[in-house]
Protein backbone atom coordinates (compact mmCIF):
# COMPACT_ATOMS: atom_id res chain seq x y z
CA UNK A 1 0.00 0.00 0.00
CA UNK A 2 1.45 3.34 -0.90
CA UNK A 3 2.00 5.72 1.65
CA UNK A 4 -0.57 9.12 2.01
CA UNK A 5 0.81 12.37 0.71
CA UNK A 6 -0.57 16.02 2.45
CA UNK A 7 -0.86 18.34 -0.54
CA UNK A 8 -2.06 21.50 1.86
CA UNK A 9 -1.52 22.15 5.22
CA UNK A 10 -1.99 25.11 7.40
CA UNK A 11 -2.85 25.90 11.11
CA UNK A 12 -6.65 24.99 10.33
CA UNK A 13 -6.86 22.60 8.07
CA UNK A 14 -4.57 19.70 6.74
CA UNK A 15 -5.61 17.85 3.07
CA UNK A 16 -4.50 14.64 2.32
CA UNK A 17 -4.44 12.37 -0.86
CA UNK A 18 -5.16 9.35 0.57
CA UNK A 19 -4.15 5.43 -0.98
CA UNK A 20 -6.00 2.65 -1.73
CA UNK A 21 -6.64 0.37 1.05
CA UNK A 22 -6.34 2.58 3.96
CA UNK A 23 -9.16 3.40 5.86
CA UNK A 24 -10.15 6.95 6.67
CA UNK A 25 -11.01 6.55 10.15
CA UNK A 26 -10.81 3.40 12.75
CA UNK A 27 -13.21 0.72 12.35
CA UNK A 28 -14.85 -0.67 15.53
CA UNK A 29 -12.77 -4.08 16.84
CA UNK A 30 -10.03 -3.55 13.92
CA UNK A 31 -6.35 -3.35 14.31
CA UNK A 32 -6.07 -1.67 10.34
CA UNK A 33 -4.15 1.29 9.69
CA UNK A 34 -6.28 4.29 9.33
CA UNK A 35 -5.33 7.84 8.09
CA UNK A 36 -6.65 9.57 11.02
CA UNK A 37 -4.49 7.70 13.62
CA UNK A 38 -1.85 8.06 11.17
CA UNK A 39 -1.90 12.03 10.64
CA UNK A 40 -2.54 12.17 15.15
CA UNK A 41 0.93 10.65 15.32
CA UNK A 42 2.24 12.87 12.34
CA UNK A 43 1.03 15.94 13.63
CA UNK A 44 0.26 15.41 17.33
CA UNK A 45 2.95 18.12 18.82
CA UNK A 46 1.31 20.70 16.42
CA UNK A 47 -2.29 20.01 17.87
CA UNK A 48 -5.35 18.23 17.26
CA UNK A 49 -6.84 16.45 14.07
CA UNK A 50 -10.94 16.29 13.62
CA UNK A 51 -12.09 14.42 11.29
CA UNK A 52 -14.07 16.50 8.88
CA UNK A 53 -15.36 13.54 6.04
CA UNK A 54 -14.36 10.40 5.19
CA UNK A 55 -13.77 8.49 1.60
CA UNK A 56 -13.94 4.62 1.29
CA UNK A 57 -11.40 2.14 2.35
CA UNK A 58 -10.62 1.55 -1.70
CA UNK A 59 -11.43 4.52 -2.95
CA UNK A 60 -8.01 6.90 -3.45
CA UNK A 61 -8.20 11.29 -3.36
CA UNK A 62 -8.65 14.21 -1.49
CA UNK A 63 -9.67 14.07 2.19
CA UNK A 64 -9.87 17.24 4.32
CA UNK A 65 -9.62 17.36 8.63
CA UNK A 66 -9.17 20.39 10.34
CA UNK A 67 -7.09 21.49 12.75
CA UNK A 68 -9.06 23.23 15.69
CA UNK A 69 -12.53 22.48 16.85
CA UNK A 70 -13.47 26.07 15.21
CA UNK A 71 -12.67 25.11 11.94
CA UNK A 72 -13.98 21.41 12.44
CA UNK A 73 -17.75 22.91 12.94
CA UNK A 74 -17.38 25.38 10.30
CA UNK A 75 -16.02 23.06 7.88
CA UNK A 76 -18.27 20.19 8.97
CA UNK A 77 -21.42 22.38 8.40
CA UNK A 78 -20.08 23.13 4.73
CA UNK A 79 -20.86 19.60 4.16
CA UNK A 80 -23.95 19.34 5.86
CA UNK A 81 -25.59 22.54 3.94
CA UNK A 82 -23.96 20.78 0.29
CA UNK A 83 -22.36 24.25 -0.07
CA UNK A 84 -18.37 21.46 0.01
CA UNK A 85 -17.57 20.38 -3.60
CA UNK A 86 -16.80 16.85 -4.08
CA UNK A 87 -15.88 15.18 -6.95
CA UNK A 88 -15.09 12.03 -8.10
CA UNK A 89 -13.66 10.31 -11.16
CA UNK A 90 -15.25 6.53 -11.80
CA UNK A 91 -14.38 3.95 -14.76
CA UNK A 92 -17.72 2.10 -15.14
CA UNK A 93 -19.09 -0.88 -16.96
CA UNK A 94 -21.13 0.28 -19.80
CA UNK A 95 -21.54 3.78 -20.90
CA UNK A 96 -24.75 5.46 -19.54
CA UNK A 97 -27.21 6.37 -22.21
CA UNK A 98 -27.55 9.85 -21.08
CA UNK A 99 -24.56 11.86 -21.71
CA UNK A 100 -24.91 13.95 -18.54
CA UNK A 101 -27.74 13.65 -16.00
CA UNK A 102 -28.54 13.44 -12.71
CA UNK A 103 -29.20 10.10 -10.37
CA UNK A 104 -31.76 10.21 -7.39
CA UNK A 105 -31.94 7.07 -5.34
CA UNK A 106 -32.83 5.89 -1.80
CA UNK A 107 -30.13 4.18 0.03
CA UNK A 108 -30.69 2.12 3.01
CA UNK A 109 -27.51 1.35 5.52
CA UNK A 110 -27.23 -2.06 6.06
CA UNK A 111 -25.22 -2.06 9.52
CA UNK A 112 -23.93 -5.66 9.65
CA UNK A 113 -22.51 -5.07 6.10
CA UNK A 114 -21.64 -1.56 6.19
CA UNK A 115 -22.79 -0.95 3.15
CA UNK A 116 -26.02 0.89 1.59
CA UNK A 117 -28.43 -0.42 -0.64
CA UNK A 118 -31.17 0.88 -2.91
CA UNK A 119 -34.53 1.30 -1.70
CA UNK A 120 -37.94 2.15 -2.93
CA UNK A 121 -38.94 5.62 -2.43
CA UNK A 122 -40.55 5.95 1.16
CA UNK A 123 -39.10 2.46 2.60
CA UNK A 124 -38.18 2.90 6.32
CA UNK A 125 -34.90 3.75 7.34
CA UNK A 126 -34.45 5.20 3.44
CA UNK A 127 -32.27 8.24 2.64
CA UNK A 128 -32.20 10.38 -0.52
CA UNK A 129 -29.13 10.63 -2.45
CA UNK A 130 -28.16 12.53 -5.31
CA UNK A 131 -25.42 13.11 -8.12
CA UNK A 132 -24.91 14.66 -10.89
CA UNK A 133 -22.43 13.05 -13.51
CA UNK A 134 -20.80 13.40 -17.13
CA UNK A 135 -19.72 11.21 -19.35
CA UNK A 136 -15.86 12.20 -20.07
CA UNK A 137 -14.79 9.18 -22.15
CA UNK A 138 -15.95 6.40 -23.80
CA UNK A 139 -14.48 3.05 -24.41
CA UNK A 140 -17.35 0.97 -25.85
CA UNK A 141 -17.72 -0.88 -22.89
CA UNK A 142 -17.05 1.41 -20.23
CA UNK A 143 -16.73 5.05 -19.61
CA UNK A 144 -14.72 7.48 -17.56
CA UNK A 145 -17.70 9.39 -15.64
CA UNK A 146 -17.03 12.32 -13.58
CA UNK A 147 -19.64 12.85 -10.55
CA UNK A 148 -20.34 15.45 -8.38
CA UNK A 149 -22.22 14.66 -4.96
CA UNK A 150 -24.84 16.38 -4.08
CA UNK A 151 -25.48 14.35 -0.89
CA UNK A 152 -22.66 12.14 0.76
CA UNK A 153 -23.86 8.39 1.74
CA UNK A 154 -21.42 5.71 2.15
CA UNK A 155 -20.89 3.92 -1.21
CA UNK A 156 -23.30 5.89 -2.60
CA UNK A 157 -21.64 6.62 -6.35
CA UNK A 158 -21.00 2.86 -6.39
CA UNK A 159 -24.62 1.96 -5.58
CA UNK A 160 -25.96 4.43 -7.38
CA UNK A 161 -23.93 3.49 -10.95
CA UNK A 162 -24.93 -0.12 -10.35
CA UNK A 163 -28.66 0.68 -10.11
CA UNK A 164 -28.72 1.97 -13.58
CA UNK A 165 -26.48 -0.89 -14.71
CA UNK A 166 -23.21 0.79 -14.58
CA UNK A 167 -21.09 -0.58 -11.80
CA UNK A 168 -17.60 1.15 -10.87
CA UNK A 169 -15.12 -1.75 -12.27
CA UNK A 170 -13.66 -3.60 -10.25
CA UNK A 171 -15.87 -3.20 -7.62
CA UNK A 172 -16.86 -6.46 -5.44
CA UNK A 173 -19.54 -5.73 -3.60
CA UNK A 174 -21.95 -3.57 -5.90
CA UNK A 175 -20.19 -5.14 -9.36
CA UNK A 176 -19.05 -8.67 -11.16
CA UNK A 177 -16.68 -10.04 -9.44
CA UNK A 178 -16.01 -11.93 -12.91
CA UNK A 179 -15.46 -8.55 -14.94
CA UNK A 180 -13.04 -6.90 -12.77
CA UNK A 181 -10.61 -5.58 -16.23
CA UNK A 182 -7.31 -5.96 -14.43
CA UNK A 183 -8.39 -3.88 -11.07
CA UNK A 184 -7.92 -5.42 -7.81
CA UNK A 185 -10.26 -2.25 -6.34
CA UNK A 186 -13.17 -0.60 -7.20
CA UNK A 187 -12.32 2.45 -9.95
CA UNK A 188 -13.06 5.33 -7.94
CA UNK A 189 -11.25 7.85 -7.38
CA UNK A 190 -12.11 11.74 -5.61
CA UNK A 191 -9.77 14.19 -7.15
CA UNK A 192 -11.37 17.55 -6.33
CA UNK A 193 -12.58 19.38 -3.27
CA UNK A 194 -13.99 23.17 -2.76
CA UNK A 195 -14.48 24.39 0.19
CA UNK A 196 -14.57 27.95 1.95
CA UNK A 197 -11.95 28.39 4.09
CA UNK A 198 -12.87 28.77 7.72
CA UNK A 199 -10.57 31.81 8.54
CA UNK A 200 -9.99 33.40 5.29
CA UNK A 201 -13.19 32.75 4.71
CA UNK A 202 -12.14 32.26 0.68
CA UNK A 203 -13.10 29.55 -1.97
CA UNK A 204 -10.06 27.08 -1.77
CA UNK A 205 -10.05 23.88 -4.32
CA UNK A 206 -7.52 20.69 -4.22
CA UNK A 207 -6.98 18.30 -6.52
CA UNK A 208 -5.53 14.97 -6.22
CA UNK A 209 -4.46 13.09 -10.14
CA UNK A 210 -5.53 9.66 -11.44
CA UNK A 211 -3.56 7.29 -9.53
CA UNK A 212 -1.62 4.73 -11.44
CA UNK A 213 -3.38 1.91 -11.16
CA UNK A 214 -6.64 3.98 -12.94
CA UNK A 215 -4.45 5.41 -15.34
CA UNK A 216 -3.49 1.73 -16.42
CA UNK A 217 -6.71 0.58 -17.04
CA UNK A 218 -7.53 3.32 -19.08
CA UNK A 219 -4.41 2.84 -21.16
CA UNK A 220 -5.86 -0.75 -21.18
CA UNK A 221 -9.19 0.32 -22.56
CA UNK A 222 -7.87 3.14 -25.06
CA UNK A 223 -5.53 0.81 -26.70
CA UNK A 224 -7.92 -2.07 -27.03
Amino acid sequence: MERYRIIYEDRDIVVVDKPAGLLTVPIPKSSALNLFDMLKIQLGRTGPVYVVHRIDRFTTGVVLFARTKGAFEDLKQQFIDRSASRMYQAIVHGVPKEPEGTLVHNLKLIKNSFRNVVVKPGAKDGTEAVLHYRVAEEYGDAALVEVMLETGLKNQIRAQFAEIGHPVIGDHQYGSRLDLMGMDRHALHAYKLGVTHPRKNERMWFECPLPKDMQALLARLKNR
